[in-house]
């Protein structure tokens, strides 16, 4: 017979936090994961502050991060819950195909992603996978983009001047760059002039050419 610990799970539930600023699709991860006795949803937050205190808070088994959110991203408080929960696996929650955010998310600590278009399929695996030690990634036919090959300069950018240099070769402008982040447009001018000259390019076009040759974007 299961026995209940302190927060009246039974140890053989797998408690999980979500984080995610879309309500919607918090519920539909919820009713997914309530669908199985084997998992019990501990606590939703909308960003990633509010993950780290309820992580700190809750100590779940895993946590459901998504990546794009407001104040705080999902790898960057991947990082720092790690620092704190070291035994709390993080699987991440993308939109995005190309492997940019996927690898960072792996160097911050995340024990795998899953593809939110592929959650009702792959979820439970990908849970099951990383609570066993090993970790995920959606099968080869689910994965679009091509693995990075960069160069040192590179790595001399922060997290926030790798995001903003993918995203600028995808064509976004400065405008829609502020309010994809929620950052406002000078910190997004500020950070693309830093880009530029840390890996001494000059305009758009190398900019673009740049994360094509290094796999940080499909072409």
């Amino acid at each position: 017979m299961a026995h209940l610990n302190p927060r009246g799970l039974s140890d053989r539930e797998i408690s999980i936090l979500i984080v995610d600023d879309h309500a919607l699709f918090r519920q539909g991860l919820r009713r997914i994961l309530e669908s199985d006795h084997g998992f019990a949803v501990v606590g939703e937050a909308t960003d990633g502050g509010e993950a780290i205190q309820l992580a700190r808070e809750l100590h779940p088994n895993i946590i459901l991060m998504d990546i794009s959110m407001p104040h705080l991203n999902g790898l960057e408080a991947t990082q720092k819950i790690k620092r704190l929960l070291p035994k709390t696996d993080v699987l991440l929650l993308t939109m995005h195909e190309d492997t940019f955010l996927q690898e960072e998310g792996l160097r911050m600590g995340a024990s795998g992603y899953i593809l939110k278009k592929s959650v009702d399929r792959d979820l439970f695996e990908a849970i099951r996978r990383v609570r066993s030690g090993y970790p995920y990634s959606p099968p080869p036919n689910m994965k679009g983009g091509k693995s990075s090959i960069v160069p040192p300069s590179y790595e001399t950018l922060s997290f926030r001047e790798k995001e903003i240099l993918r995203l600028l070769a995808r064509g976004m402008t400065n405008r829609e760059i502020s309010e994809f982040l929620y950052i406002s447009v000078n910190t997004v001018e500020t950070h693309r002039r830093n880009v530029m000259k840390k890996l001494n390019i000059h305009n758009l076009s190398e900019i673009i050419k740049y994360a094509l040759v290094h796999g940080l974007i499909q072409g």
